[in-house]
């Protein structure tokens, strides 16, 4: 085992090649009918798919079929067929040898009972009942989950991306159940005995059969429109309370994709389906579906919840119009939802958080980056899940924004037109991108394909500078080890140089060996040097040599939040009464819903009486983050009457939760025969993950 854990999972003898599935025939159209007996835990069904040969002469029809289906009969334009189970979930049907481009329906019947989704990240892949919990009402109902090639667990089909179809389906389910599929609602159909209803879907646009889907159950539904587009937001019965704080970005999101893309969101109706048991999620067409965890309330921070619902909106246009033709170029797909989210946080939250999710980003991709390293279009994997990682996601979308930096945003977005419009509805190849990219822009873009994409690794960066006879002479090094492909980079980027007042002199800089020096004139020394100042390009640099006369000007003037955090952790380390100062201007400074200082924990640490009146002004910050941290300050001093009303007036029910659960633990810290009275009514406070009720326990005594 421990040998199998040093060995790359992208390489032999643990991957192989993989290449898109030969296909006997275009799937044109898929019709599921599902009776789904939720008692039971059984589905019964029938799927007919309509195919088009594209060759004359085919005698043998691939189709694919879990292996839990069992099925019951399989005809041909209604006769029945000969067919066989071929290796894994492959469904072998015997046809008359056909005629190239004259269609036929194959239609399979079949059952499953205890249907049990496959693990797939913190979702499932195939069909899966929610099961009931003690002490949760209307935790019951069912989801579909069809990435990487699952939903065959649940409707026979051509289950690969290499093929777009149109689509219906048919959903049968107790008359107190919602059920939401895939396109528009045509019609429901109540049962004579009224006690089920039929849940007619259908999507005339082609789509890829991964992105079927299914949900059913008891469910709180808001519906809303979004110019001509159907809006759907849906949650577990009893949760609707949340849908404005969770979804009410989307109408935001889907006018700044449209806009920014110039193609409009491409599907009549999107629904945002919140489900038990799923986690992340997932991006079906038209119709996607979210972990229940994931809803949030406006007093947990603000809106929370649009990190994971603009990724997946960005899906609709990235994966769902686009599709990539075979899981090697699944970045088409997952790198670019990254980066839509990326770039929908710069558009509603600012520069700052465009940086952190970046930074946050590129910090999980260096941590895979250490046990293993993959070009991000790449053909050697075990199966379609294993390109579901941190190259896939966050790398991709960090060499996304390298090539917008390269291209220009004006380039990089008629770029991304072109690809969409030229393609829409169509299985695509990395190099259909590419081209796109070359043919609007003009550039040619293959050199950097070739290094960002095509190969593996990413630049690691050192560099040094000093100053003499009126320039400055900057050394950059490339130490990433390129014996396993990685190469030596091409990249234009810039150098910050800062002088006392603050001013920035940007100096282009194109870096193309391991070893080189570049000089920049200057009348006087800098107080700062910054390579990349804005993080303009994928790099890792795993020793800044900042000196500590650097670190005022960067964590005052520097141009990424990152950076300036960086710096003002060091600055504290060396302590002293200037620094803790400058450090306190600027986070008193930073005042923004994003935090240029995510963490200040060395500031609240002095626990310095002489800041009582610093950290109380902070308590009206716009981040609730912020205002917690506050809290867990002044709790680091003594306590005095006015702090002690201020943070008992925060327990309530209106006020952050993180502000909530900070001011229990002070008062507990502080006092807690006095403040019992308060503990006891925060016992009564709801949130959703009961945190504020855990505080007050704690405060009491109860369950230590």
């Amino acid at each position: 085992m421990a040998q199998r854990q040093r060995q790359n999972p992208f390489a032999p003898p643990l991957a192989s090649l993989h290449y898109a599935l030969d296909r006997t025939c275009d799937l044109q159209h898929i019709d599921i009918t599902v009776d789904v007996d939720y008692a039971n835990r059984t589905i019964t069904g029938r799927t007919v798919n309509t195919l088009s040969p594209l060759r004359t002469g085919i005698t043998e029809v691939k189709l694919m079929a879990g292996k839990s289906l069992n099925i019951t009969s399989v005809l041909y334009q209604g006769k029945p067929a000969k067919f066989r189970r071929g290796a894994n979930t492959d469904l072998l049907i015997e046809v008359p040898s056909t005629q190239k481009g004259k269609p036929f329906n194959i239609t399979i019947a079949y059952n499953a009972k205890n249907s049990k989704a496959r693990p797939f990240g913190g979702g499932g892949g195939g069909f899966h009942w929610i099961e009931p919990r003690e002490g949760v009402q209307y935790r019951e109902g069912f989801w579909t989950q069809g990435e990487a090639e699952t939903n065959c667990e649940w409707a026979p089909t051509w289950d690969y991306p290499n093929d777009m179809t149109t689509s219906e389906t048919h959903c049968t389910v107790q008359a107190d159940w919602n059920m939401i599929g895939n396109g528009v609602l045509t019609s429901t159909t109540l049962s004579a005995n009224k006690k089920k209803k039929t849940y007619n879907w259908k999507m005339t646009q082609p789509h890829a059969t991964y992105l079927l889907t299914m949900v059913g159950g008891p469910f709180d539904i808001k519906k809303d429109k979004w110019q001509d587009v159907d809006l759907w937001y849906v949650t577990p019965k009893g949760e609707g309370y949340m849908i404005d704080d969770s979804f009410g970005h989307t109408k935001d999101m889907l006018t700044f994709y449209s806009n920014i893309l110039g193609v409009k969101y491409p599907w009549p109706k999107y629904a945002q389906n919140a489900m038990y048991d799923f986690g992340g999620g997932m991006e079906n067409v038209s119709a996607t579906t979210l972990g229940e965890p994931s809803l949030t309330e406006a007093r947990d921070g603000w809106f929370r919840m649009d990190s994971l619902n603009s990724h997946e909106l960005g899906h609709q246009w990235f994966g769902d119009l686009v599709t990539c033709k075979d899981w090697s170029d699944t970045w088409l797909n997952e790198s670019f939802a990254t980066y839509m989210q990326y770039m929908y946080f710069e558009h509603s939250r600012g520069d700052v958080a465009y940086q952190w999710e970046l930074e946050d980003g590129n910090r999980a991709y260096f941590s895979e980056a250490r046990q293993y390293k993959r070009p991000i279009s790449n053909k050697m994997y075990t199966n379609g899940d294993a390109m579901f990682d941190s190259h896939t996601y966050p790398k991709g979308g960090a060499v996304l924004h390298t090539l917008r930096r390269f291209l220009g945003d004006e380039a990089f977005f008629s770029g991304l037109h072109r690809y969409l419009t030229t393609w829409r509805h169509t299985p695509v190849e990395s190099a259909q991108l590419r081209r796109a990219f070359t043919e609007e822009s003009g550039f040619n873009v293959e050199p950097f394909w070739a290094q960002w994409f095509d190969k593996p690794g990413h630049p690691v960066i050192d560099y040094t500078w000093t100053y003499d006879n009126g320039a400055v002479k900057l050394n950059v090094k490339q130490n990433q080890d390129t014996a396993d492909g990685t190469p030596v980079y091409d990249v234009i980027t810039k150098v910050d140089t800062i002088d006392a007042t603050g001013r920035h002199t940007l100096w282009p800089v194109h870096i193309t060996k391991a070893d080189e020096t570049f000089s920049f004139p200057s009348s006087s020394k800098p107080t700062a040097v910054v390579f990349d100042p804005t993080h303009s390009f994928l790099r890792e640099i795993p020793s800044l040599h900042w000196a500590d006369s650097e670190l005022p000007s960067i964590v005052k003037y520097g141009l990424n939040a990152p950076d300036r955090q960086e710096a003002m952790i060091r600055l504290m380390k060396i302590g002293g009464p200037e620094n803790v100062r400058i450090v306190a201007d600027a986070v008193a400074a930073d005042k923004g819903e994003s935090l240029v200082f995510r963490n200040i924990q060395s500031l609240v640490n002095l626990a310095d009486q002489s800041m009582r009146t610093y950290w109380t002004q902070m308590l009206d910050h716009k981040n609730f983050d912020r205002r917690a941290t506050a809290v867990q300050a002044l709790a680091k001093l003594p306590a005095d009457a006015a702090t002690t009303a201020k943070l008992r007036s925060f327990i309530n029910d209106k006020a952050p939760i993180a502000v909530v659960v900070a001011s229990i633990n002070a008062l507990a810290a502080w006092d807690k025969q006095s403040n019992m009275d308060v503990f006891k009514a925060a016992q009564k406070i709801k949130d959703r993950r009961g945190r504020i009720k855990r505080a007050a326990d704690a405060a009491l005594g109860i369950g230590n």
